[in-house]
């Protein structure tokens, strides 16, 4: 039978001797048989509790600046997918997702040209105006920082828990590694909407898998049975807040890079319900090295493939509504190649302005798909 609810871990546990054993088989139960997990306890390591206190109050202020402040620094301006995007300028699975957001990364300077074009994923932040915001971009810059420094704790954890030698991830990674985050709200459905049952102003976001290494996700203001997960027999879970936790899930990078044994799990947002009030969510994107190729990861203890190959055969009623998005083929494509793809896919006004040739190529491709 599939998972009923996300196990949650805590991380203190992985650095005490006694308990270090128990932490590892929590742990390499969430990534090969649920792909998400509640991670508690870890403010030693990553973010404090004044760390989420201060990113929640950047976060409501940006959502409440004047729309032309927010629109200076729009997403349609980066040809590195970064800045602010109003509701409805996101597609997944080919529907419209209901919520408000801006883009941010570890701060770096716009890649050489000379480079393979998906490397544009990486390049400078757009800010909101100190004026506006003084200190936006101090506690933006923190949190990212915390949450690097936490997601590379899990990386070398995620190693032992299932089985690989020490370092065996490093190569997938580069020094100064971009990683990005989101700053999301998800306003409440209209009176109207929710009395025409209309799907595709109910969708939050979409039901997809994060093409990612690992994704940390603090729900500021969660309303209950917004964000969801998919079990394996086609059920889905809704995940509550716990206070002072990160909901983590496994990405796409994570499963393609350890062949299949850690399960990047389908998850969506519903849009809240009137009176419910908006959902405030910020997912931190632990990501790999856009030039990273597949390597041949044959180290894995054999009761860990027995467990792969145990939950895949669980596997029935799963993924049948989840739209189409481009998965990592690390063995022929660098790791940045479906990552641009998809970028591409869901933010095609960007992708119009800075790519219309590629644009073409991958609605062609997607379009495909269909057939």
């Amino acid at each position: 039978m599939s998972f009923r609810t996300l196990p949650v871990i805590d991380f203190k546990q992985a650095f005490h001797k006694e308990s270090k054993s128990r932490f590892l088989q929590e742990l390499r139960y969430a990534l090969i048989e649920v792909g998400f997990f509640i991670l508690v306890n870890f403010d030693q390591y990553g973010p404090s509790e004044q760390d989420f206190i201060d990113i929640e109050k950047q976060s409501a202020e940006f959502f409440a600046l004047p729309t032309e402040l927010k629109e200076d620094i729009a997403m349609v301006n980066s040809p590195h997918f970064l800045g602010y995007t109003a509701v409805g300028n996101e597609i997944t699975g080919g529907i419209v997702d209901q919520r408000e957001q801006i883009d941010l990364a570890t701060e770096l300077p716009a890649p050489s040209k000379e480079l393979p074009i998906f490397n544009q994923l990486e390049g400078p932040n757009q800010w909101p105006s100190k004026e506006a915001l003084p200190e936006f971009r101090k506690v933006v810059t923190n949190y990212i920082q915390k949450m690097t420094e936490l997601s590379n704790y899990m990386k070398d954890l995620v190693e032992e828990a299932i089985g690989l030698p020490k370092h065996e991830l490093d190569s997938f990674f580069k020094e100064n590694q971009q990683y990005k985050m989101k700053l999301i709200s998800y306003p409440e459905i209209s009176e109207d909407y929710e009395h025409n049952n209309n799907e595709e102003l109910n969708q939050g976001v979409g039901a997809h898998r994060d093409n990612t290494f690992m994704t940390f996700i603090y729900q500021c203001i969660e309303v209950d049975g917004s964000l969801q997960v998919e079990n394996f027999e086609g059920q889905w879970i809704p995940v509550n807040k716990i206070p002072n936790s990160l909901v983590v899930n496994v990405g796409q990078l994570l499963e393609s890079i350890t062949n299949g044994v850690c399960k990047a799990t389908i998850h969506r947002v519903v849009s809240p319900k009137k009176g419910s009030g908006r959902r405030l969510s910020i997912p931190f994107f632990q990501n790999v090295h856009t030039n990273a190729y597949q390597r041949t990861l044959a180290n894995f203890p054999s009761e860990v493939i027995q467990l792969r190959d145990k939950r895949d055969k669980l596997i029935t009623k799963w993924g049948i509504n989840v739209g189409f998005q481009f998965e990592p083929e690390l063995s022929k494509y660098p790791a940045g190649v479906s990552v641009f793809k998809n970028r591409i896919k869901s933010h095609q006004d960007v992708a119009a302005r800075w790519y219309p040739q590629i644009l073409q190529d991958v609605l062609t491709e997607y379009e495909s798909t269909k057939n």
